[in-house]
């Protein structure tokens, strides 16, 4: 089984985020489709080398959930309000 990548972040502002790549192993998507991993400061985190995958998924009404794993090939993320959300949710 492959895991879910995050294609693109434009959450610029979190530590993880290098010129709209994520670069943490893996993100939690929360229940109402949030990026848990999402950490604002200036100081710059994660792997250079790595790509953010999707570690967990909460959101179980969203359609690619399965059995709390993103079932998507791939995720984009986006700065929403005050915290970054998955774009690639859909309703079931």
């Amino acid at each position: 089984m492959e895991m879910s990548q995050v294609a693109k972040c434009n959450a610029s502002t979190c530590t993880y985020n290098k010129q709209n790549i994520c670069h943490t192993l893996g993100i939690n998507v929360g229940p109402h489709a949030e990026c848990n991993t999402y950490h604002h400061g200036s100081a710059r985190g994660g792997f250079a080398e790595v790509k953010g995958g999707i570690g967990a998924c909460f959101a179980s009404d969203c359609k690619f959930n399965q059995q709390l794993e993103c079932k998507s090939p791939n995720i984009d993320v986006a700065f929403h309000s005050l915290h970054a959300d998955c774009q690639t949710y859909q309703s079931k």
